[in-house]
């Protein structure tokens, strides 16, 4: 009697092991999805335009994504890399000339977050590419000191000032030697920059580079000429 409770004992526990077994097979964890951290910096294409609508229209999905019809919100909604808002915004009549308390337009606060998408669609609204800050800044100055490579990229196909400084003399070449920004260096000399150009310490790119230990770029930079 005692060995037949203990075979029926037995066999039950194989057999919940056997359907847990095949519980676990059958039905394997998820691998978490990544969290991303920011912008990507990888090559994006040109952006499909939003659908064009009348400026009432555009103002009511505004207000139906949360936005008020106000310089800060297109601002804002710029900065956070917003790319349909923006376009509504445009497409209710703001102007992509407005600038914040810092002087800082919707393009500068797009390319200090690197936001391709939001940078096209202002660039193709008529956005000074080289409109400046109160810090002297520009979109290209701010692009190249984040190291945004595709907005680089963009801003110079727009004609961005590659040369231009800002209040204190940093060229967009020195800002991103200085932070080791590699493709956006290899960018910036391919499209003209000034590898010799000084701030207003009389720091160079090549002087910044070499003082903060990018030899990559101490190489490209003396390849090209500087000194």
């Amino acid at each position: 009697m005692l060995q037949g409770s203990f075979l029926l004992a037995f066999g039950r526990v194989v057999a919940v092991g056997l359907i847990l077994s095949f519980s676990f097979i059958a039905c394997p964890s998820r691998t978490p999805k990544k969290e991303e951290k920011g912008p990507s910096t990888a090559s994006t294409p040109a952006p499909a335009p939003t659908p064009s609508v009348n400026p009432e229209e555009a103002r009511q999905r505004l207000q139906a994504m949360g936005f008020e019809f106000t310089e800060k919100a297109f601002l804002d909604a710029a900065r956070l890399g917003k790319t349909e808002a923006v376009e509504l915004f445009l497409q209710a009549g703001m102007s992509p000339h407005v600038v914040n308390p810092q002087g800082r337009t919707a393009l500068i606060l797009a390319a200090q977050g690197g936001y391709l998408l939001v940078v096209q669609k202002l660039i193709r609204a008529g956005a000074d590419v080289n409109a400046r800050d109160r810090d002297g800044g520009t979109a290209l100055i701010w692009a190249a000191w984040g190291g945004y490579m595709p907005v680089v990229a963009e801003l110079i196909r727009a004609k961005a000032d590659v040369n231009a400084r800002d209040n204190v003399g940093n060229t967009a070449l020195i800002w991103a030697a200085s932070n080791g920004r590699t493709d956006v260096v290899r960018a910036l000399i391919a499209a003209g920059a000034d590898v010799n150009a000084a701030n207003l310490q009389g720091k160079t790119a090549l002087q910044l580079a070499m003082q903060n230990g990018y030899t990559p770029i101490v190489q490209i930079l003396t390849a090209a000429g500087a000194r």
